[in-house]
């Protein structure tokens, strides 16, 4: 069974008088092996600033850089952590000094396995590398620097580093401690940029550390990049191109000739063409169809659209408003009844499944219907047969149904107000259309149409809507949808004086404007006097900073900068 794991700080003087040298963190490796592997614990070693590392890795630990009589914490983290502790408590304060001959042999394994692996590290660097000791002779000398010079390690080790880099001030670098960054060197047979940086331990420079590059590589380098940019941009230039002509083809395909049945659904937004091009489509086949939208969006139309843009379309459209039809009639409405089959039925009446048979059902406002009615319902997809009301024989039809709704069906589903099966028998071809405040640019179009259509029917001259009425319909989100917009236009219609329609001809719920607010821009006081000009100035910057809210947006509307909005406001006491 494992032990339970836990930790334990310990903070400890690190006693040795020469300090953590490369033997001595060779002997805290050792033990900290033997620790883990003993008793599962591991050890840590945190220095005075808060840098903790593991006491297995010896250059790490090495580079703590411990001195007499500095304070450090062990960490131990295991089963049996005060053991392992006390072990490396004892340790840091011994002198440090092997025991015998087999400890000594485990620190030079030590020593020796990191000196490989750091020797290792140093040869597969891609860059020439050279270290140098603190007299400026060459201790080091890794491949990628045979290969860019042309010298072998053995010819230049322990050579003075100006013999080999002709012109190099090390002894000034060796001196003065600073780094040359970026500088031109020749070496053997190239020409580089090196970077030297002098190793400094303990305030002591005991050398210096040449890194460079191939000026050559770096030019290949340089132009494979230069090569690669250009792919890339002829490649981004070949997708942009295809991503245009998918786009255009998608376009295409949903604006393309819709049939002449769809022409009194008005509107350009990207969201109704693609409503109408699943509805056009919906148009040459017999599934049923599922029109969502909220109130108003025009259900019915894209219904009647489907149908007279269909093959059935010298054949009945027979629509049954859902909830307006009482539950209990609801079904002989459908259905129809027989003779005598309940109390008032004097004559046998036709349901309206039968009278559209050879065309089509529109179910409007499905969701209305109760569960008991559903079940009915869902025969008649299923079979395409019922029975009157009171009846025995079967009736065979051949209608299509397309259903409409504002509820959310999916919700009905899970709540049991829905049928499930029903719901996929409907939700075959479904058709989302969108509200109104999210095909805003749909407005103008729609009020245009409904001004003309209206203004006939009503007779009167009504012929344009001033471009600030405009915007207040533009800003409006329309709850009711385009049904409300069109009560709107033939409000406005038949309370105007002129044969155009301004703000005061809108609804004070659209504009934002009280009836007060509008006397007063009309008619300031009683005595048909004209109010100063600053009255007037006053008002409008009130009237915009309430229906915008902003200085900036007070501003776009009446066409001032926000500065001139802020300080008109400042001026009048006026606060967002």
């Amino acid at each position: 069974m494992l032990g339970v794991r836990s930790l334990l700080q310990r903070e400890v003087v690190f006693c040795h008088p020469k300090g953590l040298h490369i033997r001595a963190a060779a002997m805290m490796v050792q033990k900290a092996h033997e620790i883990e592997h003993n008793w599962g614990t591991n050890i840590y070693i945190r220095n005075r600033y808060g840098r903790e590392v593991p006491a297995t890795a010896l250059m790490a630990l090495h580079s703590l850089n411990l001195k007499f009589g500095e304070k450090v914490t062990i960490v131990a983290k295991g089963s049996r952590v005060v053991e392992a502790v006390d072990c490396f408590d004892r340790l840091l304060q011994s002198d440090f000094s092997p025991k015998n001959s087999e400890e000594i042999e485990k620190m030079d394994n030590i020593l020796e396995e990191n000196a490989l692996t750091s020797d290792t590290i140093f040869q597969s660097i891609a860059d020439g590398l050279i270290v140098v000791n603190k007299k400026g002779c060459i201790t080091m000398f890794n491949r990628a620097a045979e290969e860019i010079t042309g010298f072998k390690s053995h010819e230049v080790i322990g050579e003075k580093i100006e013999n080999i880099i002709p012109g190099i001030k090390m002894q000034n670098i060796l001196r003065d401690g600073r780094d040359e960054l970026g500088s031109k060197k020749v070496i053997g047979k190239s020409a580089v940029v090196t970077d030297i940086t002098p190793i400094i331990i303990n305030n002591e420079i005991l050398g210096a550390v040449i890194v460079f590059q191939d000026i050559l590589q770096i030019e290949r380098l340089i132009d494979k990049l230069d090569e690669f940019k250009e792919l890339k941009a002829r490649i981004d230039l070949i997708n942009e191109a295809v991503a245009k002509a998918e786009y255009l083809e998608e376009e295409l395909k949903r604006t393309q000739k819709l049939d002449s049945a769809f022409e009194p659904i008005v509107g350009r937004s990207g969201r109704l063409q693609d409503a109408l091009a699943i509805a056009s489509k919906a148009a040459e086949t017999h599934s049923t169809v599922l029109i969502r939208g909220e109130s108003g969006t025009g259900k019915e139309l894209i219904a009647r659209a489907i149908h007279y843009a269909s093959r059935r379309k010298d054949k009945p459209f027979v629509r049954v408003n859902c909830p307006a039809i009482p539950s209990p009639l609801l079904e002989s409405e459908l259905f129809g009844h027989e003779k005598g089959s309940f109390t008032g039925a004097i004559y046998q009446k036709l349901g309206r499944f039968e009278l559209a048979n050879g065309g089509t059902v529109f179910l409007d406002e499905i969701g209305e219907m109760n569960v008991e009615m559903q079940a009915k319902l869902l025969r008649i997809l299923q079979e395409r047969e019922f029975e009157r009301v009171g009846g025995t024989q079967t009736i065979k039809v051949d209608v299509r149904v397309i259903a409409a709704t504002n509820r959310n069906l999916e919700e009905m589903v899970k709540s049991g107000a829905f049928r499930e099966d029903l719901y996929y028998r409907l939700n075959v071809v479904p058709i989302v259309l969108p509200p109104l405040r999210k095909r805003k640019e749909d407005i103008p179009d729609l009020a245009e149409h409904f001004l003309n259509k209206l203004s006939r029917e009503l007779e009167k001259d009504v012929t344009a809507i001033t471009r600030r009425a405009m915007k207040y319909l533009l800003g409006y989100d329309w709850p009711g949808n385009v049904r409300e917009l069109e009560n709107v236009i033939e409000r406005a219609i038949n309370l105007t004086d002129d044969n155009v329609i301004d703000i005061d001809d809108l609804p004070t719920y659209v504009t934002g404007i009280s009836i007060e607010d509008k006397q007063f821009l009309v008619n300031p006081d009683s005595d048909g006097e004209i109010a100063p000009f600053e009255e007037y100035e006053k008002e409008i910057i009130k009237l915009a900073l309430k229906k915008y809210k902003s200085f900036n947006a007070a501003g776009k509307a009446l066409g001032l900068t926000h500065k001139t909005v802020a300080a008109k406001a400042r001026k009048y006491g006026l606060l967002v």
